[in-house]
């Protein structure tokens, strides 16, 4: 059971930590705590970074190499 949760959160990986994002901005807005906005800004930034990095876009490259 756990292998396949895990499965599903690698497959979604980006929508799994925007949502996480989202929670904490929320989070910010009802506590007014920069704490949570700031770890929600380095969560989306590691989520955009991972993204930037996954295979689709590699496709592209290795088209123009050959």
């Amino acid at each position: 059971m756990m292998s396949a949760i895990w499965q599903f959160i690698k497959k979604h990986e980006f929508w799994f930590l925007t949502a996480i994002c989202i929670g904490f901005y929320i989070a910010h807005v009802k506590t007014d705590d920069a704490l949570f906005a700031n770890i929600g800004f380095v969560i989306f930034m590691v989520a955009g970074l991972r993204l930037s990095m996954h295979p689709m876009w590699k496709k592209d490259e290795q088209a123009e190499d050959e």
